[in-house]
């Protein structure tokens, strides 16, 4: 039963309590989360468990799909119950549904199909996390400390994930046997579960103007919200475009260059340690050049990474040369990751209209997340499929379909930079609203 908590006023000193509380929860919960779905520990487990590439690409693309499904009619309930409520609960519910997905093993030849149903059960779970969690920040955090408490934020729980990581690809060695994995995803459970404990102990706060919680009200509100529907179609389109990039990357590490296990990890390493150092210098970067220049930036390093990465074979280098490389490109198309996030976040908490913010966050999310799921789950359908030519040439140069998929991601973000002219902060016309706390 949701256990609601009286509200009390916000002080200054309650509110640092709650940005440090929130930012230590950030810090558990995301290496969970980034252990789960964003690094090469998921992807080498379902390669053990038999899993083919579109398999193996189809794990990552599950909870930012069902973030997009389930952030809507998730956002109506954190706004019926409390966004502290709704997030307890599903991270208490999601940390037995990891439990579980290390345990697939154990299921014998259960084993893909009960992993795969409690990955679909911890994303469903982990969009309550997603839709109450923004709203919960507007409660406590100013404008004028977002884009710095979002900076510090990310920071932190990146440097959390990256240290893990790293540890973990100095521990496996070249060729981890499936029990050690196991080991990793249990350990990254119990951390996860650190992100109830610290939820828990953020105060809910009075604010000004009551959240709508009228779910047809609210999304009717947000679609009125001519600034906020362009710039929500923008995301969904350039994440489309940009999500697939990482894991293809270890796909193609590990089936096609066949790098060691632990050098794909410490790889997975480096490219979140693009996005620590992405946040770090975020705030300063946008401060410097603005919003405008910064989302060019953004959309010409993603086209110019991909590329970058298709000209990467086989013999166009020595091996160690050929993973520093690969390295070096994940890196910066992290850190690019990285500014594009806070961006992205800042520019959707300003449009949100004050009073149904919950709704209005939820509603741009949608299409943020199904833009990231439907990436990574278009490009395991085209290689499930095998509707692209293993191998192709250009003189007497050879690639194969995974460098195709590449060249793919880049042209098609090269015309998601059209989509800029609908983005408030890029080309500002009409009737757009900032809407100040």
């Amino acid at each position: 039963m949701l256990n609601f908590r009286k509200t009390v006023e916000l002080t200054p000193a309650r509110e640092r309590a709650a940005e440090r509380d929130s930012i230590l929860s950030a810090c558990v919960g995301a290496t969970g989360d980034v252990t789960l779905t964003d690094s090469a520990i998921i992807i080498l487990y379902v390669t053990m468990l038999g899993a083919g590439d579109m398999f193996s690409l189809l794990t990552t693309s599950l909870l930012p799909l069902f973030n997009g499904l389930f952030i809507l009619p998730m956002a109506f309930l954190a706004a019926r119950f409390g966004n502290q409520n709704v997030i307890t609960h599903c991270c208490f519910f999601g940390f037995l549904a990891y439990i579980l997905i290390a345990a697939a093993p154990f299921f014998g030849g259960g084993a893909i199909p009960v992993m795969l149903m409690m990955l679909i059960i911890f994303a469903v779970l982990h969009t309550g996390y997603i839709a109450g969690w923004f709203p919960m920040l507007d409660t406590f955090l100013s404008r004028e400390r977002r884009n710095i408490y979002l900076g510090k934020m990310r920071f932190w729980w990146q440097l959390s994930s990256v240290i893990f990581i790293f540890i973990v690809g100095l521990c496996i060695g070249k060729h981890p046997k499936l029990w050690h994995l196991q080991l990793v995803l249990l350990i990254a459970a119990i951390i996860f579960f650190g992100r109830t404990f610290f939820i828990a102990h953020i105060p809910v706060f009075k604010t000004h103007k009551k959240e709508t919680t009228k779910f047809k009200e609210g999304l009717t509100l947000s679609l009125r919200n001519k600034s906020l529907t362009g710039y929500s179609v923008y995301l969904f389109v350039l994440n489309l475009a940009a999500y697939g990039t990482i894991p293809l990357t270890t796909i193609y590490l590990k089936k096609y260059l066949s790098a060691p296990d632990n050098i794909i990890v410490f790889i997975s390493a480096i490219t979140l340690g693009g996005m620590l150092l992405g946040s770090l210098c975020a705030g300063k970067i946008i401060k410097k050049i603005g919003i405008r220049k910064t989302f060019l930036i953004i959309h010409f390093t993603y086209a110019l990474t991909n590329f970058l990465i298709f000209f990467i074979g086989k013999d166009t280098m020595s091996t160690n040369l050929t993973y520093a490389a690969i390295a070096v490109l994940l890196l910066l198309y992290s850190f690019t990751f990285a500014n594009a996030n806070i961006v992205s976040t800042s520019e959707m908490m300003a449009l949100a209209t004050p009073g149904n913010k919950v709704m209005a966050m939820a509603f741009c999310g949608s299409f943020y997340y199904t833009g990231q799921g439907l990436s990574r789950l278009m490009s395991s359908l085209i290689l499930g499929c095998g509707i692209l030519a293993p191998e192709w040439h250009i003189g007497s140069v050879v690639f194969c379909h995974y460098q195709t998929l590449f060249l793919i991601y880049s042209i098609a973000i090269a015309f998601a930079a059209l989509l800029l002219t609908i983005v408030p902060a890029v080309f500002p016309k009409g009737n757009y609203s900032y809407y100040m706390q």
